[in-house]
């Protein structure tokens, strides 16, 4: 997703939680040839309601400080002012979020069943896409197709971007992975990549220009949106270690809700920092 698909930024007097959002969120998934084998998780409800004009002033400011200094400080301001003013709470900014948590837990799933060939059509599904002598490009574009929705929101592209860059990071980090046979932890570190993407992919979207009218060289501007994914990383896999050690092997619907509690947790430290 990244600059090339930042938007104006939602405007004043719009809703908090899309009315929209939920049908992405029960599309994902929708059409894969193999079952989950649990039950479907529940989405939490949406925020209600209206933003106020101005919401982003504040993340913007801090934002353009951390793009021209590269100050850590900075970012975690930014992000912080992002959650508590523009998206109304941490809560709220996380259950924005919840066709991102969905799209992980049906990820997660869906990896473990063909990891484990948990299912015929988790087995066949593999046997299948091994015959084609795939390259890992190949398996991260199919693993995409089967799980992400193909509309042309920018919920849609950038679940679509994180699913993709998150499995290519993880594989580019760690030639032995096999993304049609991952262990446990591998699919939890994973989780941790994605989850980091989706975050900052929602909020380069939602500062609209920011990073392009920053007056930086086009580098910088990568190097700075590199450091944001590492930055927020850290973050989150702190709180998912912390939560996976209550609940090892979640649900579908558990898993969902504990990505909602890290993004809700991570979002409170930003705000804590204020």
């Amino acid at each position: 997703m990244g600059t090339s698909t930042a938007s104006g930024g939602p405007g004043p007097n719009v809703s908090l939680d899309p009315p929209w959002l939920d049908d992405v969120v029960s599309n994902i998934g929708a059409r894969s040839a193999v079952p989950p084998g649990d039950a479907e998780p529940v989405p939490p409800a949406g925020a209600p309601g209206g933003a106020i004009g101005g919401r982003y002033k504040e993340a913007r400011r801090e934002l353009g400080k951390y793009i021209k200094g590269g100050n850590a400080r900075d970012l975690s301001s930014a992000l912080g002012h992002y959650s508590s003013k523009g998206s109304g709470g941490a809560g709220a900014a996380a259950t924005r979020m919840r066709a991102s948590t969905r799209a992980g837990a049906e990820l997660f799933s869906f990896l473990n069943a063909v990891g484990q060939r948990s299912t015929p059509q988790a087995a066949r599904w593999v046997d299948d896409l091994r015959a084609t002598n795939p390259s890992a490009d190949d398996v991260v574009d199919a693993i995409v197709r089967e799980l992400a929705p193909s509309g042309g929101s920018a919920d849609e592209e950038s679940l679509r971007d994180s699913m993709a860059r998150a499995m290519s990071d993880l594989v580019r980090e760690d030639a032995t992975v096999d993304l049609m046979s991952m262990r446990p932890e591998d699919i939890w570190d994973l989780m941790t990549g994605y989850l980091a993407i989706e975050v900052v992919n929602r909020f380069i979207f939602d500062m609209g220009p920011a990073l392009e009218s920053s007056k930086v060289d086009p580098s910088t501007i990568v190097a700075r949106e590199r450091q944001m994914r590492l930055f927020v990383k850290h973050e989150i896999g702190a709180h998912i270690e912390m939560l996976r050690g209550k609940n090892p092997n979640p649900t579908r619907a558990e898993l969902d809700g504990v990505l909602q509690e890290t993004l809700k947790m991570t979002f409170e430290l930003f705000e804590s920092r204020l």
